[in-house]
């Protein structure tokens, strides 16, 4: 009997990175974070550190974080469409026109962050690591793949708040519910 042969086609261009940070390169060599100033980015910042009196939703330090991620996006022209602060962790969907603003956006906010939230002044060390790993990122191709991201910031911004996690999954689907029926404001 004869054996069918099958053919696969190679490709010829290199995979392409979507992801990086947190525990995805850990004990591998540095890469560069993927970047495509045309397509969104989800980035994670996350502190262990950040809970108590450090928590980034301790009325103390809610409105200054909150005016500091505005700034610094303005500062160095980062759009962020949507970011969630969930109290020892931010989840942010945004766009940088290139990869130096990205990378200082990011060095100037963690920073900063960590400064307002500590308390630590700049020419004093603060004792320890504040930020548990890199940022993460991740390109979000836009469509339903950036619509998916930005239900899941929101059910995070009412788990913030204190919602139960199936109560802000029902709330997430009234609202794009409403927002499909036309009844409530696009994003």
């Amino acid at each position: 009997m004869a054996r069918r042969q099958s053919f696969h086609q190679f490709s010829f261009l290199p995979k392409i990175r979507l992801h990086h940070g947190g525990d995805i390169g850990k004990g591998k060599r540095k890469i560069t974070r993927p970047f495509d100033p045309k397509r969104a980015l989800h980035i994670v910042l996350r502190s262990s550190r950040a809970r108590g009196p450090w928590s980034f939703l301790h009325p103390r330090h809610k409105n200054r974080v909150s005016l500091l991620v505005q700034a610094t996006a303005k500062r160095f022209d980062v759009t962020i469409y949507r970011y969630a602060n969930v109290g020892n962790h931010f989840h942010f969907l945004l766009r940088a026109k290139s990869r130096r603003r990205l990378q200082a956006f990011l060095r100037t906010l963690t920073g900063r962050i960590a400064c307002v939230v500590s308390g630590a002044k700049k020419a004093s060390a603060m004792v320890g690591r504040f930020w548990d790993k890199l940022a993460y990122s991740r390109i979000v191709s836009w469509g339903r793949e950036y619509e998916i991201l930005k239900q899941y910031l929101l059910k995070n911004l009412f788990e913030a708040l204190g919602v139960d996690r199936k109560t802000a999954q029902l709330l997430v689907a009234m609202q794009r519910s409403l927002r499909d029926a036309g009844l409530a404001p696009p994003d």
